[in-house]
């Protein structure tokens, strides 16, 4: 089969043979893969846990083949789902941090730019999902980050809030904008890419404006960027008593200094979140599946996986929100 590799040298497509499902595994026949910005940071600049290997973990297919011991699915059967799930049995898991599963490596499924993708046992049978006939195979894979966003959600004190400032122009910053409008928030986008704020804007109902042109406060400041130095903007537009959040992940090694007085006279606090919980796959699926109309213009364009690099080439260059690698 032909499957995506991300190497020191960019992506390369391979030939490599089939995989076959062990004990309460399944095989999908992928129909789609999105692109999205882990996966952009991962080929630019590195990533702490995608290294090289087989690349992708946004997905929707067809059961192609079932190890001994799944239950629940059969082959035939159109499914979607996350990219890992929770061991219940280590101690950050025993916590409740699901999302800080120490076998979280042991239960991913990566490489979903390819014709067939491995789903692990655990996976199987806490985060796959059977998609209904009415949920597109290229908008459901957006279960993945939009479940993200709700483990995000699930951190701040959102009754707290009334003014909303989200940092970025990219698909996070769509998907918060959409949750938190229709929770009656007063959001505001604000980024360098002034097509996708507009397009934020229409389809989210919330207003934009550029970086230089902020001025006021927020109770509540969320970054998608992982700038350093958007980051320290966003810090002073902080109302007191308010939230600045750290949505993305930076780059490793890099740094970021606070301004520790101004965060404590103004008791601002920094809150942050990593990867999503059962709990908030389950919020997400809910939500798309009663909200996938407004989340398709997420979808900026489809293209065949021996295309996949002019997908990634685009995004970089700010192009679009996310790709649909499509396999039939």
């Amino acid at each position: 089969m032909r499957a995506v590799y991300l190497t020191n040298r960019g992506l390369e497509i391979r030939e490599v043979e089939e995989p076959k499902p062990g004990y309460g595994e399944l095989v999908i026949r992928v129909k789609v893969a999105l692109t999205d910005g882990t996966d952009l940071k991962a080929l630019l600049r590195g990533h702490p846990i995608l290294r090289e290997g087989p690349f992708g973990h946004e997905y929707s297919g067809i059961v192609y083949s079932l190890g001994e011991g799944v239950e629940g699915f059969g082959v035939g059967d159109e499914v979607f789902g996350v990219n890992t799930a929770p061991c219940f049995k280590c101690e950050n898991c025993m916590r409740g941090k699901f999302n800080l599963c120490e076998n979280l490596k042991k239960n991913m499924v990566i490489g979903s730019y390819a014709e067939y993708l491995l789903i692990p046992q655990q996976v199987v049978k806490i985060n796959l999902f059977k998609k209904p006939p009415e949920l597109p195979f290229h908008i459901a894979p957006i279960i993945e980050p939009l479940s993200c966003v709700f483990h995000a959600l699930e951190k701040l004190p959102i009754d707290d809030v009334d003014s909303v400032l989200i940092l970025g122009s990219g698909s996070i910053s769509a998907m918060f904008s959409i949750i938190l409008s229709k929770l009656g928030k007063d959001v505001l986008v604000s980024g360098r890419n002034e097509e996708k704020m507009k397009t934020i804007s229409e389809n989210a109902g919330v207003k934009w404006v550029k970086f230089e042109n902020l001025g006021k406060g927020f109770d509540l400041v969320i970054d998608t960027t992982a700038n350093s130095d958007v980051v320290k903007t966003g810090l002073n537009l902080v109302n007191k008593g308010g939230y600045l959040f750290l949505f993305a992940g930076f780059k490793e090694g890099e740094r970021i200094f606070l301004d520790q007085p101004f965060i404590h006279y103004n008791e601002i606090q920094i809150l942050t979140s990593f990867h999503h919980t059962p709990i908030s796959v389950r919020k997400a699926y809910n939500f798309l599946l009663q909200n996938f109309r407004k989340l398709e213009f997420l979808i900026s364009g489809f293209y065949r996986l021996e295309d996949i690099n002019l997908a990634f080439e685009n995004m970089a260059k700010g192009k679009g929100f996310k790709y649909a690698i499509t396999l039939d």
